[in-house]
Parts: C-alpha cells; structure tokens; sequence
C-alpha cells in the first residue's frame, strides 16, 4: 500500500471517516428521537444523564483501536511488516481483555456511578434499566468502536463506512420496534443499540480478516509487553477525546440542574444531541487523516505531513462554519424534533445558539489533538485532550455563571475552545523553533 498527499488521497480517507463519525452519532440521535417521543423530558434527562457510562465503553474501544491503528501506520510507512502485523494482533487481544474488566466493573458501579451523575428519583429506574443491558453486552460497542479505526489504518475506508450504516438503519428500525411498537422503554433503546452495535462490529471484522493489505493467514504475529503499552500509550489519547465530550456533558448537567432545574438539564439535553450530529463530521476530518500522517511520520516524510494537515485544517474550518450557519438557522425547530415542551424549547434558543458557536474552534483544537497523537507526541495531545474537560471548562463553567446566569452555561463551552487555539498556536510556533 502506497499513499500519496494528494487532494484525492485525502478524500478518499477523510470523506467514508465523516459519514462513519456522523453515523455513529447518530446512534445516540435516534435513541434520544424516540425515547423524547415516547417517554418525555424525564427519558431525555434520564439518557442524558447516564450517557458517561455508554461512552466509556465505547471509548475504550476507540482508543485502544486508535492505538494500534497508529503503530500499524507507522510500521508500514517504515516498510516493516512484521511490526504491523504485531500492533494489530495486540491490539485484538486488548479489545477482548477490555470487553471482561469493563462489564464485570461497570456492573458493580452503575448504581452508584448514576446517582453520583444525578440520576435520582424518577430519573433512576429508566437510567437503570438501559444501564443493565448495555453494560452486559459491552463488547459489542467495544468491538464495533476498536475495528474502525484498525480498518482505515488498512486503507478500508468505504467498508468501515459500509458496516456503520448497516448497524444505523438496524438501530433505527430496532428502536421503532422496541420503543413504539413494543413499548419496552429505556430497556427497549439498549437492546436496540446493542443488536445494532453487534452488527457493524461482526460487518468491520468480516472486512477486516478479509482485506488484502497484510493479510491474517501471512505470517505470524510476535505479541510483547512492550507492544501491548505502546498501544495503550497512545490510545489513553483518543480516548480521553472521545470521552472529554462526555465528561463536559457531566459537568454541563450538573450546572444547567444549579441554574435551570430539570427543565434545564432537559434543555441540555437537546443541546448535547445537536452538537452530538455536527461535531462527529468534525472529528471525522481527524481520525480520517490520522492514519496518513502515522503512515508518513513512519516513513520520515515530514513535508507530506504538514500538506495533510493543512488540508485537514482548512477542511474543518469550511465544515464548522457551515454547520454553524446551519444549526443557527435550525435552532428554533429543534427542540419540537426531542419532543420537547415550551418551556424547554425557549430556554433552548439562546443554549443553542451560543453552543454551536463553539463547533469553528471546537473542529481546529480536535484536528490538532488527533494530529499529535497520530504522530505520537502524546504529552501535547494529552494537554490538550485533558486540560479542556478537567480543568479549563469546568472552571468557566463554574465561573461564567455566577456573571450571566444560564446563559454563562450555554457559553463556557466556546470560550475554552479560544483559549486553547491560542494555546496551539504558541505550541505550534514553539515546535517550529524547535525544529529548526
């Protein structure tokens, strides 16, 4: 397999990467549909509120696919085989050791882990009851979130695009059945999305024992410790940014519930599902280029790395800006989409508004946390990633309200994506200087 950095190589990865990132956004969008249509303010707050736990595992998965999706690039841009062959075995054992500690973890902690998240009273019990079944059958999220990732790295763009599409129309018709038709409630959503998780992660391993890249059969694979910290190394990356919007949603409720009551979380909610469909387009630029510029830095072709990332960098700019546009034009019409009441769609005017302003810096800080990482300059991606939902946004968000109310809420978000462009910027011109 050889790459080029060209417009067309570009495309070919990044455009199948933002229909897969979309795609599997809206697995939560749809949910969020029906159980909104069928179960109200009290199913919206409920899915919102335990969302932590859904995306740790699937987190888990990404990141440890992300893992090993970059040493195998990095291999195969130096031309060693072998090493390629070894990241991706290894990174299929983590996926499988990480399937058995999550669920017997996460079933021990639900309980206390969604009270500690607000779960309380009548939000609970329908909280509780997707909480079971997703837990039980994690692996099939954990699965489907790893073999993505490993499948681009193989050049398999269009059928990583293929499985993720299959496993969202299943969602869709599952939760229509079970939700409307079946009136099976919270349970109901798990179900659905656990079946149709197991049917992208089954489609993304059929494709991928069968790509003819490295092929399985070729060769053995030679698994070491070594490899095995690699991979979680620079996995603890991607998945503290596919996990930063979840802990941003934690804080985000806790401080919409202070300002705004339920009517507030519930406002949220609708919040957190319109940047939930545009922000997956925007990372999708990311994980597309990610593999290229891993292949690249393996093969010592820095000036093919810097073309990616201005071509990444200017996609996402174009993507933000129009999505903006769009959701701006939309935000009256959305909550009334959730099921939402009046109360909540006035207070959702202004939330959303002031949210999606965030998606222009939100896409550049992403792509440059992606970048880092893709590269293996993970102390940076680090800073990045973890700096943003555990220490900088937090404190706006305590901060910015005690000035303007909910509304400092609705804002904290889009204030912290400009501190750390800023941030990339001096980094950006330090490495430079370094580099000289």
């Amino acid at each position: 397999m050889h790459h080029r950095a060209d417009t067309g190589t570009f495309f070919r990865y990044v455009l199948p990467a933002m229909a897969s990132q979309l795609l599997m956004g809206f697995f939560i969008i749809v949910d969020g549909f029906f159980i909104g249509r069928c179960l109200g303010d009290t199913g919206l707050a409920a899915i919102n509120l335990l969302w932590p736990i859904s995306a740790v595992i699937l987190a888990t998965g990404l990141g440890i696919g992300t893992g090993g999706s970059v040493l195998f690039s990095a291999a195969h841009g130096a031309q060693d085989e072998a090493r390629a062959r070894t990241a991706r075995t290894a990174a299929l054992v983590l996926l499988a050791a990480a399937t058995v500690v999550l669920a017997c973890t996460l079933w021990a902690a639900y309980p206390f882990l969604l009270r500690a998240f607000g779960a309380t009273g009548e939000l609970y019990e329908p909280a509780a009851a997707y909480c079971r079944i997703a837990i039980s059958l994690c692996g099939m999220q954990i699965f489907n979130g790893g073999l993505n990732p490993l499948l681009r790295a193989h050049g398999c763009t269009v059928q990583a695009m293929a499985a993720t599409v299959a496993g969202l129309f299943c969602n869709i018709f599952l939760d229509w059945l079970f939700i409307m038709r079946l009136d099976w409630g919270m349970a109901g959503a798990a179900g659905a999305t656990v079946a149709a998780q197991f049917l992208s992660a089954a489609m993304a391993a059929f494709f991928l024992f069968r790509q003819r890249v490295l092929p399985f059969r070729s060769g053995r694979s030679h698994l070491s410790r070594r490899t095995f910290i690699q991979i979680l190394r620079i996995g603890v990356s991607p998945f503290g940014l596919s996990m930063s919007a979840s802990i941003l949603i934690m804080f985000h409720n806790w401080q919409s519930m202070a300002w705004g009551g339920a009517s507030g979380v519930a406002a949220y909610a609708v919040v957190s599902y319109a940047l939930g469909a545009a922000q997956p387009l925007l990372t999708g630029v990311a994980e597309g280029v990610q593999p290229l510029m891993s292949f690249f830095r393996g093969s010592g072709d820095r000036g093919a790395e810097q073309k990616l990332l201005h071509m990444a960098r200017r996609t996402v700019l174009i993507v933000s800006v129009v999505l903006f546009a769009g959701m701006t034009a939309a935000r009256g019409i959305l909550p009334a989409a959730f099921g939402a009441s009046e109360h909540v769609a006035d207070l959702c005017r202004s939330a959303l508004f002031l949210s999606v302003l965030s998606l222009i810096p939100w896409g550049i800080v992403h792509l440059y946390a992606s970048y880092y990482y893709a590269v293996t300059e993970v102390r940076l991606a680090n800073l990045l990633i973890y700096g943003e939902p555990l220490v900088l946004t937090p404190a706006l968000l305590f901060l910015l309200p005690v000035f303007w109310q909910l509304d400092g809420v609705w804002a904290a978000l889009g204030t912290a994506e400009c501190l750390l462009v800023l941030f990339i910027f001096f980094a950006e011109k330090r490495r430079k200087f370094t580099n000289a």
